[in-house]
Order: C-alpha cells, then structure tokens, then sequence
C-alpha cells in the first residue's frame, strides 16, 4: 500500500535552476507497530477467531436444533445456548492472568484446541445434560480462551490504526454468522444434528493451525528489556549508595532503605506479575468500560440466540429466520470496518462513537417488539446487527487506552469475566417470558 509524496527535483539549465516534482512512493515498514507484519498478523487474527468463536455465532441456529433434536423445554434448551456465552467470558478469570503471564499465543492455541473438542465430543450426547457439558462448558471454556487474549495481540501489533485492526479480527466472528448457521442447517438436514456437530468441530480446529502465527511483536519485548534494563540500573545506583555508607554512618541506612524499598516495589509491579496485572483496578474508567460491557455482553447474548426463535414466533420459516441471522451480518461486519477506522482518522473520538451505538442499539431493541413482517424484523435485526459490530470493536481499544498495552490482557479478562457471571441468569429469564408469559416481547 503506497501515498504519493511530491518531492521538488532540482537542475541546473541555462544558468539558472529548473525545479521539478517527483513522486516519491512511501510503503508500509515490513516490521514495526501498523507495519506489513502487522497487518498479516492481523488477518490471522480474523482466522483464528473465525473458526473459535464459530459455536457462539450459530446459537440461534442451535437453539432450534436442540429444541427438536431433545424434546426440550426453552428453558432446558436455553442452557448450553447461554453457557456458549457466559462461560465463554467467565473463561477470561483464567485466561486474562495466563495471557499477561506467558503471552497470548500458547493460551490461544490451547484454546482452540478444547473449543473444537467440545464440539467433536457433543456428537455422542445422549441427553441436554450431556450437551450442556460437552457444547456449553467445554467448548465454550476453549472457545473463551481463544476470543479473549486475541485483541491483546492487535493491541501490540498496532498503534496508529486500532480501531480498524480490532474490525479486522472481529470481522472473522462475524463471518462465521455468515457461514457456520447455514453450513449447520445444510449438514443437520444431510446428516442429522449430532453428525453436523462433528463436522462442524472437525472444521473449528482449523483455529490452533491460525493461533500458530500470532507472536508478541520483538519491538515490544526490546522495550520490555530496556525498562527491566533500567529498574536494574536503577537497583545498582542505590547499591553504590550503601558501599559509601559503610564509611559515613547515616548515608548507609537511607541508601539501603530505599534500595529495600525499590527492590520490593518492583517485586509487587515487575511487568508480567499477577500483582502488576492488577493494578487494573486502580483506573477508575476501567468500571465504566465493565459496566458497558456487561450491558452489551447480555443485550448481545439475547440477540444472537433468540433472533430465530423470535422470528419463527412472527410466522418467519426457519430457514428463513436463518438466512435473515446470517445477511444481517454483513451489517455486523460493515460496522466493524467503517466507524471505527474514521475514529482513527480523527473525525469523532471513540468515546462518542461508543455512546452514539450504545444509544442507536437500545433504541432498536425498544422497537424490535413492534416488528411483525419478514421485512421489519430483517431492517431492525439489520440496524441492531451493525451497532453491534461498531460496538464491540472499541471495547478492547479503550481498554488499551485506560490501563495500557501491557495489561490489556489482564483488564479484558477480568471485564469479560464480570459479563459472564451475569449471563448465567439469562436462561431463567428466557424461560419465564417464553414459556410462562408466552412471547418474548
């Protein structure tokens, strides 16, 4: 990719000076932050999160085939569908500490590895209780692992332009909307449901072979070293201090209390430390990024495993209520690849394009009851899908902003962590508007 940089060319003719401009083609570095490297790291990214996050964007799909293939109550089939989320981010407990620990990489490919198991081993489920395990915990304990210590790497691979790589790789989840709910209605219909859920795991492991790719930029351990480099000089200047106070007395002791000092300090925040990890929780906007993310983690849930069975309930057909999940995803990933960019040009701050899709999304889910054609709820679930896609690229951005590269990993696991706990109420929820109240408006 190339910018075109006029630069004056200059000759000497008939005694004076003749000027000329020249373009001068100015490329992408190949290594560095927002570098070649980096954007090929960030369409691995894409991959990755394509085939590990695959379960989670089906769940409409199969909540239906759950409901038929079991003989289950909403309420019951609403299980695994919710766990595919809750666990998921509850998942962000363990790999949000791990990540900051030992990098994203070995966690994400580990994570990809339990996630397509738990799909494989759901084709033996003989009851819910078995799928509840095998789809819900399992799969979505790999499946969590994977979806959020993968903006961590973004986060260092990229500086000027954030926001338009973190729509990178969101956008390998929204394809999966795209293709994995009617990829499974296609298998269901050949082959059975169970039998489509070992195809579809034995395709999601193609998410450990993208994991392989994703690597800590060596530009960020350099600076990692240099400021361990620097707290090590720093131990030393002190030491100097002590040596001179065996001679002067009093110099000795204030040289070697502030050594002790200095050396615990810097035991209790040494980066890569789970003490320094937690210093996440002294930045008062990381409770607002929380609280947000909690907010649009339960209003996503609902709309991603209830839009079918919604639309069936407005006389939609399946298939049809299918199509509508999967097209509306272009929404999705349109707005995660356009506002975000313009936020990295500078047309509006992140900050007012959060708020702006925050407001935008509640107003639709408002409205979505109201809906009674294929065409209404197609041009709201449309609507709410591209809020969606703007939203949950900035979260991951901001967070890096707030508390720093080097604890975003810790910072978006434990605010993963907190939208899981609430999730695991939404079953209960599902069930008694359904079932008991009869609609879901």
């Amino acid at each position: 990719m190339t910018v075109a940089d006029q630069a004056p060319a200059c000759v000497q003719k008939n005694g004076g000076v003749a000027c000329k401009r020249e373009k001068k083609n100015v490329r992408f570095p190949r290594y560095g932050p927002d570098s070649v490297h980096s954007w090929v790291t960030a369409g691995a990214c894409a991959l990755a999160t394509f085939f590990g996050v695959g379960g989670r964007r089906s769940s409409g799909f199969l909540y239906i085939a759950i409901l038929d293939t079991f003989n289950a109550s909403r309420s019951q089939a609403a299980w695994p569908i919710i766990l595919l989320g809750g666990v998921l981010l509850l998942t962000g407990l363990i790999a949000g500490p791990l990540a900051h620990r030992y990098t994203a990489r070995p966690v994400a490919i580990v994570g990809g590895c339990i996630g397509a198991l738990g799909l494989t081993i759901s084709y033996f489920a003989p009851n819910i209780e078995f799928l509840i395990f095998s789809l819900g915990i399992v799969h979505s304990i790999g499946s969590g692992m994977l979806f959020v210590v993968i903006p961590t790497v973004i986060n260092e691979h990229f500086v000027r332009y954030k926001g338009l790589a973190m729509g990178i790789n969101f956008a390998g989840a929204t394809m999966g909307t795209f293709v994995f709910p009617k990829f499974l209605e296609l298998a269901t219909n050949q082959y059975g449901f169970k039998s489509a859920l070992l195809l579809f795991g034995a395709l999601c492991f193609n998410a450990v072979a993208f994991s392989l790719f994703l690597r800590q930029p060596h530009w960020l351990k350099q600076k990692l070293k240099r400021e361990k480099r620097a707290r090590a000089e720093k131990c030393h200047v002190l030491n100097a201090g002590t040596e001179v106070g065996t001679e002067y007395g009093t110099v000795v002791s204030n040289g070697f209390a502030n050594n002790q000092a200095l050396r615990k300090k810097e035991q209790e925040l040494v980066q890569g430390s789970f003490r320094h990890g937690l210093t996440v929780f002294s930045y008062p906007m990381f409770y607002v990024v929380m609280y947000s993310y909690i907010a649009f983690s339960f209003a996503f849930e609902c709309y991603i495993s209830l839009l079918v069975d919604f639309a069936t309930d407005r006389g939609i057909s399946v298939s049809h209520a299918v199509t509508m999940l999967s097209t509306s995803s272009v929404a999705d990933l349109v707005g995660r690849l356009t506002l975000p960019a313009f936020a990295d040009k500078g047309f509006f701050t992140r900050q007012a394009l959060m708020t702006v899709s925050f407001v935008w999304m509640g107003s639709l889910f408002l409205t979505l009851p109201l809906a009674s054609s294929y065409a209404l709820v197609f041009t709201m679930a449309t609507g709410i899908a591209f809020c969606i896609g703007t939203t949950v690229v900035l979260f991951s951005v901001l967070l890096a902003e707030y508390v720093g590269i080097e604890r975003v990993s810790m910072a978006y696991g434990m605010v993963s962590a907190a939208a899981g706990m609430t999730s695991l109420a939404k079953p209960l929820i599902i069930g008694y508007f359904r079932d008991k109240v009869g609609s879901y408006d």
